[in-house]
């Protein structure tokens, strides 16, 4: 039987959480959580019948900066110590639109391979700008007024000083919640060092590092099941599959009236 790793990293909304790990109780499923150390102390008590819960220990996650990578890296250094035919990552704010069986039998087809969702919307010369040093990373979305000044200021000297790290072909950039094969998982965990050493300091780069970790790598050993760049509209396909909507908002939240 082939088991399913997923790898949960969530920040709100514990009542929404609850009801995802138990849409996930499964057999087949181990489930990893990691909660985000500024959620307080609210405490989740799931109760899961058939599924294995694994929770880590929290660390403190900011948005746009490299904590989310690290996070990230944490779910699968436990989670591989154990193999999985496939690893999900996902959002506490998300929820399954299929079965587990119909999950489980599309999954079965497709060993070895790696879903992610390539994006089109950012030109290359500016997704170079995001794995520059920046300062302060923890504050990307404080908007005091002094610190929008230095943003623009930081902008003018990452362009001009600080030399690229890598060449711009080997940047790659999409959807950072993705479905992986254990391959790629090991590859990320024994990669840790190279990618702390490109995305530390950098800006939203959670959206970076897998793409580009297979760029370096050589995408001939991470097979990717559907890698056509995507322009964020609605009758594009999603190759990590999930279904996002960014046509509609920054993403739209589904309600009941979306049900259909």
């Amino acid at each position: 039987m082939n088991s399913h790793a997923y790898l949960i990293i969530a920040n709100r909304n514990f009542n929404q959480l609850a009801l995802l790990l138990k849409t996930l109780d499964d057999s087949r499923n181990d489930i990893y959580l990691l909660i985000d150390k500024k959620a307080g102390s609210q405490i989740l008590h799931p109760e899961l019948i058939n599924a294995r819960l694994t929770i880590l220990p929290r660390i403190n996650i900011y948005w746009g900066d490299y904590s989310l990578i690290q996070a990230e890296i944490n779910l699968l250094k436990i989670a591989t110590k154990t193999k999985h035919s496939i690893y999900h990552l996902i959002s506490g704010l998300d929820l399954p639109i299929a079965g587990q069986d119909e999950i489980h039998n599309f999954f079965d087809s497709h060993i070895g391979e790696n879903f992610l969702t390539y994006s089109a919307t950012i030109p290359k010369n500016k997704l170079k700008m995001r794995i520059k040093k920046y300062n302060f990373t923890k504050h990307f979305r404080d908007y005091n007024i002094f610190l929008r000044i230095y943003r623009q200021l930081e902008k003018v000297e990452l362009g001009l000083i600080q030399k690229d790290k890598l060449p711009i072909d080997l940047i790659g950039y999409g959807s950072n919640w993705c479905s992986i094969s254990h391959e790629l998982a090991r590859e990320i965990v024994c990669s840790e060092n190279l990618i702390f050493k490109i995305f530390n300091k950098g800006f939203l780069v959670d959206e970076l590092f897998i793409p580009t970790l297979i760029n370096i790598r050589g995408k001939s050993k991470f097979p990717i099941y559907y890698e056509k760049p995507v322009h964020n509209i609605s009758d594009e396909f999603q190759g990590n599959l999930r279904y996002i909507n960014w046509w509609d908002g920054s993403p739209k939240t589904w309600r009941i009236s979306d049900f259909d």
